[in-house]
Parts: C-alpha cells; structure tokens; sequence
C-alpha cells in the first residue's frame, strides 16, 4: 500500500476534539455500530450511517447510507460527494474534519526513502555540522566588493530657526488646539 494517498480524520463533539483518525483503507465506515472504523456512540447517528470510499483517482468520496438523520458535508444535505482537504462532514453532533497527506514512510524507485521522510528535526554531530558549514563555504561563490556610499553634508539640512518663526508656529498650535478642542470635546482630556 506504498504510495497511496493517507486520510486523516479530526472527530470532534460540538466543536470539541475527541480524537484523531488516520486511515490507508479503501472503505472507511462510520456509523453506531461498534464494528464501524469510526464508532459514534450517540441515538442520533444510524448503525450504518455513512460510508467513506476510496475513488480511482485517490480521493475519498463520501456516501450516505440511508440514515435517518442524513449526512451533511459543509453544511449542506448529501448524498455521495468527493472530500476535499478541509471539508467537514457533520453527523448529528458529530463533526469529521477531512485532510489527505501523504504517506511519508513509503520508499521512493530507488530504494531510498522518500524525500518527506526527512522533514522535522534532524540531529547532527559536531563532526557533520563542521563538515557541513565547511562544504557551505567551499561552494559559496565570493561576494562582491560594494563601495562606499558618500558622506552627506548635514549642515546643508539644517535650517536657522528665528524668533518670528518659533512665534508663528506656537500661535498656530494654539488654533488648531482651540478648533480640535471644539469639534471633538473628548480630546480636552489628553
């Protein structure tokens, strides 16, 4: 069974997580009976509620059995339809959050493990670390010689602040502190 296609399956009560489920089968039950892959222990869920089948083409389609209550797939009444990752399929209380991934413990034509298998933390010794950095800055190529940005004469900036202008500014405050005080009472207290 190399290579398929991994359901995963987050079973949740009102919105609450009760438990996870990863399936690699071709048909997923899911219903009252004890027997079901997924048992839901609840007078609103049928025995035979819904089943979950694996299509040619690697998706899972879900099917309602005939159950009382029915099947609803985001929200919505069905009767077979395809699972996407993310869908939920609502029965009774129950909600089944779909997601596919991939099976990251298959091995690729070549024998050697598929590429995924080596995603998480990887420990390294001090020996391969060293190795490692050293084979990183053999094959860097040299970085070229940037220039030295020219100085900016700061004092061409500067501007002389007189009286007359400190005075203007000060008045002009003193306007648009006195309209805003106006127009917006609460800013008085700040």
């Amino acid at each position: 069974m190399s290579g398929k296609r991994l359901l995963k399956i987050r079973l949740s009560l009102k919105g609450r997580p009760i438990k996870t489920f990863t399936f690699n089968k071709e048909v997923i039950s899911v219903g009252r009976n004890p027997e079901a892959d997924v048992f839901l222990d609840n007078p609103g869920v049928s025995r035979d509620h819904l089943k979950l089948e694996m299509t040619s083409r690697g998706f899972y389609a879900v099917e309602d059995l005939g159950s009382a209550n029915g099947t609803f797939l985001n929200d919505q009444p069905i009767k077979r339809e395809y699972l996407m990752n993310n869908d939920v399929v609502r029965v009774g209380k129950f909600s089944l959050w779909v997601n596919y991934e991939e099976d990251r413990r298959t091995m690729s034509a070549s024998g050697k493990l598929h590429p995924q298998a080596f995603e998480g933390t990887t420990v390294l010794s001090t020996d391969e670390l060293e190795e490692m950095m050293h084979h990183a800055q053999v094959s860097e190529p040299e970085a070229p010689e940037l220039s030295q940005p020219e100085p900016i004469d700061l004092s061409v900036l500067r501007m002389p602040i007189s009286l007359p202008f400190v005075i203007s500014v000060a008045i002009l405050m003193f306007l648009l502190g006195t309209v805003l005080a106006q127009r917006m009472p609460w800013a008085r207290f700040f």
